[in-house]
């Protein structure tokens, strides 16, 4: 047991790498990486309240949810990549993530009384959640947008996993993830389609 309490940090450095990723990089395709990689991490959480053949399940939706992103950005040109904008909006995103883990590591050990689950699990839900709020304020672009929405959700996914132990609602989360990849792609396929 305590091995694998000590093993349990690993998933929220992980989520500490991806949602710096995801705030910071302006390229599409390393940010569909770290979506990927920050959907394993989910499943490792889960996996610690859940069985692991739902954990598998959030983990190949959150796959297939990146996929359908990364899909519809196959035309568009690698944007931000122009000199001293892009150095200021970095470090302003970098100090806006620096912030998101300020208070999810300064205020989940206290909600801890709340939710009987692991503190690693409070930890990586509630920075994910942070970080998706966080993403979804910052750009109004669609892809970044349903990025910030599919982050969020994977926090909230993760708390709700400590919580309750429903396959009808991990079908309609699943259902929910993919449907919200699908809107994402649809609307950044009719932009793309506008621009022409």
């Amino acid at each position: 047991m305590i091995l694998q309490q000590q093993l349990a940090i690993i998933p929220v450095l992980i989520l500490l790498a991806t949602t710096t990723l995801i705030s910071v990089s302006r390229l599409w395709r390393y940010t569909v990486l770290a979506l990927v990689a920050q959907y394993l991490a989910v499943a490792w959480l889960v996996a610690m309240v859940w069985p692991i053949g739902l954990a598998v399940v959030k983990l190949v939706v959150g796959w297939m949810s990146s996929a359908i992103l990364g899909a519809a950005q196959t035309d568009r040109r690698e944007d931000g990549e122009n000199g001293r904008i892009f150095v200021k909006g970095f470090l302003f995103r970098l100090f806006a993530i620096g912030v998101v883990w300020l208070v999810v590591f300064s205020v989940a050990p206290s909600v801890s009384g709340w939710f009987a689950a692991p503190l690693q699990v409070l930890w990586g839900s509630s920075l994910l959640i942070g970080a998706g709020i966080l993403q979804m304020g910052i750009s109004g672009e669609p892809f970044r947008v349903f990025v910030g929405l599919l982050t969020a959700l994977a926090g909230f996914e993760v708390l709700y996993a400590a919580v309750e132990s429903s396959v009808l609602v991990a079908g309609l989360l699943a259902m929910a993830n993919l449907g919200l990849a699908l809107a994402g792609s649809y609307l950044m396929v009719v932009n793309t389609l506008e621009e022409l």
